[in-house]
């Protein structure tokens, strides 16, 4: 089902300002460049942006996506000065989605926000497929209330086609890159 070719297919629908549905996976090896533009892109259209970044320091996951980032606040496992939150580690899922809901009350109701899931090939090494879903149901749910978007990051060489198959149907479209 993940065949690299639907990278190109991605690729081509993203130069061709294709929207995209307002949940995404994005489904990239590691720490790739595809995977980071194509999160810029996503987070490029809104007014302020949370992320979930687990694999990368907040400094370092800025670096990678450049300059053209909305305002943008984080929740990692280690306190900084940009964190809404940290938490104890990854399978604190309570309190990732805690830190998603506070963030999306603090903004204007007007206010078009985005969210960053950075990824969930992480938040599964700390909690099973069930409860990962769950999550992901309740968070995509809370931030399409808002009138937001969400996009999740995940390896796909870190999961079998199950897993992969299993959160693809939470989401509104997937997005599949290769490293160049």
């Amino acid at each position: 089902m993940y065949d690299a070719r639907m990278g190109e297919v991605a690729r081509a629908a993203d130069r061709d300002g294709e929207t995209r549905g307002p949940a995404t996976l994005v489904l990239a090896p590691g720490v790739s460049t595809e995977g980071a533009a194509a999160c810029a892109d996503r987070l490029a259209t809104s007014d302020a942006a949370l992320v979930v970044a687990f694999r990368r320091h907040p400094d370092d996951w800025r670096a990678a996506r450049g300059d053209h980032l909305p305002p943008t606040w984080f929740v990692t496992t280690d306190p900084h000065s940009d964190s809404v939150r940290a938490v104890a580690d990854p399978g604190d899922l309570t309190g990732v989605g805690i830190a998603v809901s506070e963030f999306l009350g603090w903004l204007p109701s007007n206010a078009r926000p985005a969210v960053c899931v950075d990824s969930l090939t992480t938040l599964l090494q700390y909690s099973d497929t069930q409860r990962t879903a769950r999550f992901l149901q309740v968070l995509c749910g809370r931030v399409l209330a808002a009138d937001g978007t969400v996009h999740c990051h995940a390896d796909p060489a870190a999961h079998d086609d199950a897993v992969l198959d299993q959160l693809a149907t939470l989401f509104d479209d997937t997005v599949v890159l290769d490293s160049e």
